[in-house]
Formats: C-alpha cells, sequence, structure tokens
C-alpha cells in the first residue's frame, strides 16, 4: 500500500503522489554505504556530551518506554476496521464503485521493478492479487480456500511444504492455476537471472526446488535455509506465460493488465481519459460478486477532494486538514479512520548532493536538526487523529516487538546545537551564524524532490528546509511532475533527498533489510549498503521463535537507524471519505477486503 509508499499491497497515496509499497512477496508496513562500525554512537556520544551531558542509560530507556507507552495508547483508541460490515445477502446485486489512483500503471507486473506501486496493488486486489491470504482485522492469516485447499509444513530439516491448489481456480483465459506456474515464478524471482528486473527475491532465494507431486495442482516447495514466512511464497501472482522469459516479465504487460485471478477482470482502460474500468469475470469460480462495475479514475490530490466532496468519486483516502474539512462538507459521506500502516521519512541518497551526503556525520546533522513533532504537527495535526513518532524500520508504535532503534544512540530528539556540533567536528564550518557551511570550498548544499501538487509531501520539505538552513546547510526544494516522481528520480536514484511513504504489510520482518540491503534491491534508494545485515537477514527469515524473531528484527532495525541514510517521521492513520451506503470498503489497517461483498446496502 510508496506515498508517493504492495502485496503491503500498494494503496493510493495517502499523502499525495505515487506511493510506494513494501515488497514483502504476498503482500506489511511498507525498503532499501558505507561500512559504519561504530561510527555513528560514537557521533551521537559527542554531540549529546556536548550540549549537557547524557542521560543515565536507565533514564533513557525508561523514557523511551513511557514515549512509546504514550504513542501506543494514542494509537490504540483508533479502531482497526473502520467500515460497515454487511453480511453477503444484505448487499444489493450491481451497482459500480468508483475510486481514484494517482497514475494508470506504467507495468502491470508488481513483481517487476516498475510495478512496484501502491496503486497498482490496489487495482490489482479485485482481481485477486494478494488474496490467496486472508487477514482479520486482528491482521490473523488465514489460506483462501478459493485458491488453496491445503498447506502445511511437513519436515523442518530440510523445511519441506507440502499444498494443494483448488481446482477450480483458473486464469481469465480459462487456463488452470497449477504448479508449473508457481515454479515459473520462483525461477523469475528468486534472483538467479538477472535478466529479470524484480522487485524483491525475498523468500524466493531461499527455495531449493519446487516439485510437483500428485497431480498439476499438488506440490511441495523444499528451501535451501529455512524461512519463516513460507506462507508468503505459496501462490503464484502471474501465470508461467508471463514470467518464462525475461522480456515478457519486464516488457509484456506495460499496456495491459497480467491475467486477473479474481472476481474482476479490466474490461476497458481509458489512456487518454485516464480510467480503468473492471467488470466481473466471467471465469471466476468462487462467489459471484455484488458490485456490476469497478472504475478507477486518474485524479490529481489538488483535484480529487472536490472530486469526492462532489460526488464524483465513492471513497477517497484522505492526506491532509484542507482534504479532510472537504470531505465533511459531503453530506451523504461518512469519514472513517483507523491505524495504519504507512510512514513517511526522509530518504537520503548517500552519494547525491556532490559528495555531502557519504558523511555519516553530515547525515546524523540532519536527523537530529529536524524537527519531527512540527512535521507531524502540520501534517498528522489537521486530520485530528494522534501525531505518533516512528522510531523503528521494522515495527509501528504499538505494534508486538516495537523497540525504540534510537534509544541506543542517545534518542533521536530534535536538537540543533548537537547538530551543529556534528557538523563542527566534520569540518563543515561557518563564516558566521546562519552562514551557509563550506568545507574544502564546498557549500554543505542538498537538495530535496517533491512531486507537484503534494501538499504534505511540500509541507514536510518545507519543514526540513527551515531546520536545516537555520543550522547552516543550504536545502533547495525542487518539484518534478508526479508522474516521474519514481520513474525518473527515485527509481534510478536520481536525486539527493526525498520524503514519500513507504506501506507496510502482515510480514515486516521478511522485507525490512531491503530498505538498506542490499545496495541494489529494488526498494534500496539510499546507495548505503551495510554487509553485517547479510548474515542478520539470513538469521531473521529462519527464525520461527516470535520472541527470537523480534531480537534479530530489533537488530537490522538499530543497524538501519545508524546510517543515518532514512530519517523516520510519523505514523499516518488510514482517513477515508466513503460514500453512504458503501459497505463492506473503507479504512482498514490489516483487514482483506472481500471483493465479492463490496457493494451497496440492499
Amino acid at each position: 500500500m510508496p506515498s508517493t509508499s504492495e502485496p503491503a499491497r500498494p494503496s493510493p497515496a495517502r499523502d499525495g503522489g505515487p506511493t510506494k509499497k513494501r515488497e514483502n512477496i504476498m503482500t506489511i508496513t511498507s525498503t532499501r554505504r558505507l561500512f559504519l562500525g561504530g561510527t555513528a554512537v560514537v557521533g551521537s556520544a559527542a554531540a549529546l556530551s556536548a550540549c549537557g551531558g547524557q542521560k543515565s542509560a536507565e533514564e533513557q530507556q525508561k523514557a523511551a518506554e513511557e514515549e512509546n507507552q504514550k504513542a501506543a495508547d494514542e494509537q490504540s483508541q483508533l479502531p482497526s476496521t473502520a467500515w460497515e460490515v454487511a453480511e453477503y445477502d444484505a448487499v444489493a446485486d450491481g451497482g459500480s464503485l468508483t475510486l481514484a489512483v494517482s497514475q494508470l500503471p506504467n507495468n502491470w507486473n508488481s513483481a517487476q521493478t516498475d510495478g512496484n506501486l501502491a496503486d497498482l496493488t490496489d487495482i490489482r486486489s479485485p482481481m485477486g492479487y494478494g488474496h490467496e491470504i486472508l487477514y482479520s482485522e486482528k491482521g490473523e492469516k488465514t489460506l483462501n480456500p478459493d485458491y488453496i485447499e491445503s498447506a502445511e509444513l511437513t519436515s523442518e530439516d530440510p523445511q519441506i511444504v507440502t499444498f494443494t491448489y483448488n481446482k477450480n481456480a483458473v486464469w481469465d483465459n480459462g487456463d488452470p492455476i497449477v504448479v508449473e506456474d508457481l515454479i515459473s515464478l520462483w525461477k523469475a524471482t528468486n534472483g538467479k537471472n538477472e535478466e529479470f528486473l524484480i522487485v524483491s527475491p525475498i523468500g524466493w532465494d531461499q527455495i531449493k526446488e519446487i516439485r510437483q507431486t500428485d497431480d498439476e495442482f499438488s506440490g511441495e516447495i523444499e528451501f535451501a535455509s529455512p524461512f519463516a514466512d513460507w506462507i508468503t511464497v505459496l501462490y503464484p501472482s502471474i501465470p508461467a506465460a508471463v514470467s518464462s522469459d525475461p522480456k515478457t516479465f519486464n516488457e509484456g504487460f506495460t499496456s495491459e493488465p497480467t491475467p486477473s485471478y479474481g472476481p474482476y477482470v479490466v474490461s476497458d482502460i481509458d489512456s487518454s481519459g485516464g480510467v480503468i474500468t473492471q467488470k466481473r469475470n466471467e471465469k471466476w469460480w468462487g462467489r459471484a460478486p455484488k458490485l456490476e462495475t469497478i472504475v478507477w479514475k486518474v485524479v490529481d490530490q489538488s483535484q480529487a477532494p472536490a472530486a469526492f466532496a462532489n460526488g464524483e468519486l465513492d471513497a477517497y483516502e484522505i492526506a491532509n486538514g484542507d482534504e479532510l474539512a472537504q470531505a465533511k462538507g459531503r453530506q451523504d459521506a461518512t469519514i472513517q479512520v483507523t491505524n495504519g500502516l504507512t510512514w513517511t521519512h526522509l530518504t537520503m541518497n548517500v552519494e547525491g548532493g556532490g559528495g555531502v551526503l557519504k558523511d555519516v556525520k553530515v547525515r546524523e546533522a540532519i536527523a537530529r536538526g529536524i524537527d519531527r513533532n512540527a512535521i507531524g504537527n502540520a501534517v498528522v495535526g489537521p486530520l485530528e487523529a494522534p501525531i505518533v513518532l516512528v522510531n523503528n524500520f521494522v515495527y509501528m508504535p504499538g505494534q508486538e516487538g516495537y523497540e525504540d532503534s534510537y534509544e541506543p544512540l542517545g534518542s533521536l530528539e530534535f536538537d540543533p546545537e548537537a547538530a551543529k556540533k556534528l557538523l563542527d567536528d566534520a569540518g563543515w564550518a561557518a563564516a558566521s551564524e546562519g552562514e551557509v557551511r563550506e568545507k574544502d570550498g564546498t557549500q554543505l548544499a542538498f537538495e530535496i524532490i517533491v512531486p507537484a501538487d503534494t501538499k504534505s509531501n511540500e509541507d514536510r520539505a518545507a519543514q526540513v528546509l527551515t531546520n536545516l538552513n537555520a543550522i547552516g546547510f543550504k536545502v533547495g526544494v525542487k518539484t518534478v511532475p508526479s508522474d516521474a516522481y519514481f520513474d525518473e528520480y527515485i527509481t534510478p536514484k536520481n536525486f539527493d533527498a526525498v520524503t514519500f511513504s513507504w506501506v507496510g504489510g502482515q510480514f515486516p520482518e521478511s522485507n525490512s533489510v531491503n530498505l538498506v540491503y542490499p545496495k541494489d534491491s529494488g526498494q534500496n534508494h539510499t546507495n548505503f549498503e551495510d554487509e553485517r545485515l547479510a548474515d542478520l537477514d539470513n538469521q531473521l527469515k529462519a527464525a520461527f521463535d516470535e520472541d527470537e524473531k523480534h531480537k534479530l528484527a530489533n537488530e537490522v532495525s538499530t543497524m538501519i537507524a545508524e546510517s543515518f541514510a532514512i530519517i523516520p517521521f510519523y505514523a499516518t492513520p488510514n482517513i477515508v471519505g466513503v460514500k453512504d451506503g458503501i459497505v463492506n470498503y473503507g479504512a482498514s489497517q490489516f483487514q482483506s477486503f472481500d471483493w465479492t461483498t463490496v457493494g451497496v446496502k440492499a
């Protein structure tokens, strides 16, 4: 579900512009050079000592625990699912649902790098994408019998998973969904063939072999190394006809959809008008869906709130206070609010800024020189929702396993004096207070790129600029077309700094390392790489025990924090305006949509 934030499977950008997804194969919240060792820790200690001394370790831990508990308490007041629930027979047969996206897909293959967008996950959701696993309101996972009849771990050493597919399941051309489709997808996404441009090999790269057993619907997966989240590699999202050839995989579905395997199928794509229409899938084998059509319209963030207020959209994800005010003006709609899995951040390209951002002390100074609370107040405050800062790269505040990853580094409080001390130590001097700092004739300058017409993105960049320029930086903001933001800037790492959002999913431990390792990860936009993470990542993926998994995940998160290549800001709640009468659709933190019951209350 970037925001400019998979299946997390991408969702519409909650903060405007395209949203990036955190690839975890099946779908939580939310990816990413120098080997730092203890450098960042030493820098933190020196900076804090210069500002009046450090608190004791016990005081820091207590303060961190209190802050996390406060955040958890604030979040606990929000529900996990807020939509109106109606039983299948209480939903009318027919009708249409009109929703907004920020752009048409530039590649419909979600496993391919260019398909790593939240909008595409939303669009493909009624087409079956991600629905082989069902998630309850509490995030509990169950296999969807429409796709998988059974799956179980039948051997631990070696790890072998035995599974059987629903024999009635077919792609939209009528071809059955079989084990060979999974084998082909595995070979395409395990990272061994570099011709396949993939988002992530997570899970697939740990498979030794996939074998057909009793028939074409039954098989077993043998893993070369233990993989606790094996449930995420059980079912193919594309047929072998798409995944067997690199050219087809990469380029074959840039303008047409990959085959549907859900209740709906794309019936029309109006490229000039920016409209995708989906109708009932005649080949669907499950319970008949209620809606006649689902319509996805490309709408600029600047226009979308008015479109919802005027009744042109049936639901809209609200990103800022102005949008909330407009949505509240609609008389036949309800505002739904839940906890979310989306978090915003400042991501730095360590090879950007003409070399300025390569120094970890500079990046740490940036982190300590930004008032994250002010950013939260500016963006989340007007949404009338709790402002919850994020200090972990795996778990969300209040989520089981969450720890403050900055506590070992002396916390991450807004501290301009500490930031200036770090810059002094790094040799960046200012001729006088308020002047731009220089080193060897180079100014301490970099640029933040933002997508056009994305107010919350612009607000974050403006606060960063204000804070950092006050301590000797020269930060500029460059606005680019929204539809070029990822394709031309973020994906090719053609930027100094950006501030979009990540949408998480149900398997946070499996994909978080990709934020900064390896360097060529489809979700690593930092150009940073910490080799220590390689072995730790393998241990984490093999951790079946929950306590051990949490321990390892927090070690990963602390290492990412030490890089100061990504500065987390705040968690974003899900706020959705929904037309009255629409049921089984709206704001949710974990729960899956059942597209056969989404519709209009009878």
